[in-house]
Parts: structure tokens; sequence; C-alpha cells
């Protein structure tokens, strides 16, 4: 049976998808965001729920893909590969919401790339109420699993991915069924 924590993780990022796609669909030729833009690809860590889908991918690509996450460039993301995401179906929030309009601490901020572009309110989203929920749904996580390592605020992506494969394969297997 799958976690209640992992439940409401796919439902928040459909509703992010949901959004985003809103946004390109009425906004689109402005945006710079697109296939190829990697100015906000810095990720570092994400939060133990976000790491669940990304280590499934990760255990079914080939070992070449995995070598390139192994040894990627330490200036940026560990994931981007030719300025491409090699894990965008299963990107985590901030990747799904980095260059768009998001509203933290009531100012509005977008990427530099997008300025000049006169975003209505609907098309805004409120990144505060997102990493609240998202906040929300890995401390549900974090009380449903029992795996050591998952056991923090914060998971370091290169550090975790420099781990040997075994613990890796072991957070996978122990995962199996949720």
């Amino acid at each position: 049976m799958i976690m209640q924590s992992l439940r409401y993780y796919r439902e928040l990022i459909q509703k992010i998808d949901a959004f985003t796609e809103s946004v390109i669909s009425t906004y689109g030729n402005q945006l710079h965001c697109r296939e190829g833009c990697s100015s906000c690809c810095i990720l570092e860590s994400i939060m133990p729920v976000e790491l669940v889908p990304i280590v499934q991918w990760y255990v079914t690509q080939p070992e070449s893909i995995k070598t390139i996450i192994k040894q990627e460039d330490s200036h940026s993301c560990i994931f981007l590969h030719n300025n491409s995401c090699i894990i965008y179906p299963v990107r985590p929030v901030i990747c799904r919401t980095h260059g768009y309009p998001v509203l933290i601490r009531n100012s509005v901020d977008i990427c530099p790339l997008n300025n000049g572009v006169n975003f209505e309110p609907q098309y805004i989203l409120n990144l505060e109420n997102c990493n609240t929920m998202l906040a929300a749904i890995n401390i549900l996580f974090i009380k449903e699993v029992q795996i050591p390592a998952l056991q923090t605020e914060r998971i370091n992506l290169r550090t975790f991915f420099q781990s040997p494969e075994s613990d890796i394969l072991s957070i996978v297997h122990t995962l199996k069924g949720h």
C-alpha cells in the first residue's frame, strides 16, 4: 500500500505541474524558461520525500547515466547534463517552479531572464504555501518511513549519489511497495 505522504507528494506535484502548464500556455512565447535553459539549475539538496521518485528512477537507468550523475561538475546540479535535466519527469518541487513567477515574502520573484513579462495574479504561484505543504508532507514521510538515511530534514544530492550503489539500492528495496 502506498504511504500517505507519497500520495500527498504526488498530488502536490500534479498541482504544481498544472500551474506551470497554465503559465506556459498563457505566456509561453514570452518566457525564456524552456528546454536547454539551465540558468536556475543549481540544486544541491532536497527533502527526503522528494528523493523517493528520483531513486526509483535512478535504479532503472543504465550505468552510463549513473556515471554521469556521479561525475557531474560540482558547480551545477548533478542531474544537469548538456544543459538538460536527466531526471526531468521526477524532478523535485523547486525545479518545477524555478523561473516562473512566485510569491515569496509578499513579493513576486521571477527569473531575471523573464523580466518584462506582466503576469496576472492567477499566474503567480504562492511558493511559501507550496513549501509549507512540502515540509508537512516530508514530516509525515519521515514518520512513515524507518530508513535512518532518510531521517533528516534535507538530503545533499552530491553526497547521497556518491554513496556506494548498495546504499542506494537498500533504500529502494526498503521503499518497495510504497
